[in-house]
Parts: structure tokens; sequence; C-alpha cells
């Protein structure tokens, strides 16, 4: 089960180590199948990445923040930085190619 991130654990993430990727999501008609996506995409990528959803209560500030346009959106981050960005609709198939193609191919040099 993917969970929720706060802005607080966001930042303890960052320096984490280990990649992640957060997903911002509003609570819309589209909500529940990019839910599915990206529990199927925390299930595939388990041993090398951790993957979040950014808290609805937070979520216009974080959008702000991280230059976030709409959603849904999904970053990855590594090494204390953003990495890639995945923008609109998402089924587990393109998920698991954006995350394996973000940490995968070098780009977190």
């Amino acid at each position: 089960m993917v969970k929720t991130m706060k802005p607080q654990a966001f930042e303890l993430e960052l320096f984490g180590g280990q990649p992640f990727l957060v997903a911002f999501l509003r609570r819309n008609e589209r909500f529940r199948a990019q839910s599915r996506a990206l529990d199927e995409a925390s299930k595939q990528h388990v041993k090398s990445l951790r993957c979040y959803l950014y808290a609805q209560d937070y979520l216009d500030t974080a959008m702000q923040r991280f230059m976030i346009k709409g959603t849904p959106t999904f970053l990855i981050f590594s090494d204390g930085r953003e990495v890639d960005r995945l923008i609109g609709d998402s089924d587990p198939e393109t998920l698991d190619e954006f995350i394996s193609s973000s940490i995968g191919s070098g780009k977190r040099s």
C-alpha cells in the first residue's frame, strides 16, 4: 500500500538515500485509476523505489513549490533532487516504463 506524504516527511525522505516517487493526485473521477497505477508501481519497484501520494491537505502548496500545473503528475527524486516527471493520466504499464527509464538509465547521475 502506498503511504501518504506530508511536507515534513518529504524533507526527511529527500535525503534518505533511496530514490522515491511522489504522486500529486486530486480526488476527482480519475483518482481511483491513478491510485491503482501508483499501487502497482509500488509493488513492481519495491526494491528500488518508494512510492508516495502527496497529502491532499497540502497539495496546492506543494504544486506551487514544484511548479506543477495540473494533476496527475508524478515526480521522481534521487540524491536530494528531482530527476524526472511524468505529467498526465498513467496506466500501470506507462508508470512502470517511466520509473524504469528514470532510475535505470543513468538519469540519476
